[in-house]
């Protein structure tokens, strides 16, 4: 997204409060990640993993448009700086993953660890699990009878 990008309103996309749609599909990821790697050490690898992802795909997209032919070279918009913003993109990991690294370096102690466990079941409930479908069901039947 280019820095001067504005939708009709006349706003910046990101001061923009986000939509319903939005925000029910930030829970369902968010809740996903937590169930998936429910230790901190499990969220630092699977930030590690995101963060090399992302990099590669930023990699191969600069050389896919670096090895387009002179003539769709030419037709491009803004190519430079899209350009630049892939290379700033590129910066902004590479700054990430040195922090990373850092954070790599501490040992949590097991029960640190089984408290991380623990708090995810709060944070993010699997929604197949029995007292969370009981306790959804409560609340269906309280907000009926109220």
């Amino acid at each position: 997204m280019s820095s001067g990008a504005q939708d009709w309103s006349g706003q910046e996309p990101w001061d923009q409060p986000p939509s319903a749609e939005e925000k029910a599909r930030f829970e369902q990821l968010h809740d996903a990640l937590l169930r998936g790697q429910g230790s901190l050490g499990g969220q630092q690898r699977q930030l590690w993993v995101c963060i090399q992802a992302m990099q590669s795909l930023a990699a191969a997209v600069v050389q896919a448009l670096a090895n387009e032919p002179a003539s769709l070279q030419q037709r491009r918009l803004g190519r430079r700086q899209v350009f630049n913003e892939l290379r700033a993109l590129q910066a902004w990991l590479l700054s990430v993953e040195l922090l990373l690294e850092r954070t790599g370096e501490v040992e949590w102690p097991e029960a640190v660890e089984r408290l991380a466990l623990q708090l995810v079941g709060e944070l993010a409930p699997d929604p197949r699990c029995e007292r969370r479908l009981r306790l959804n069901q409560l609340l269906e039947r309280s907000r009926a009878d109220g």
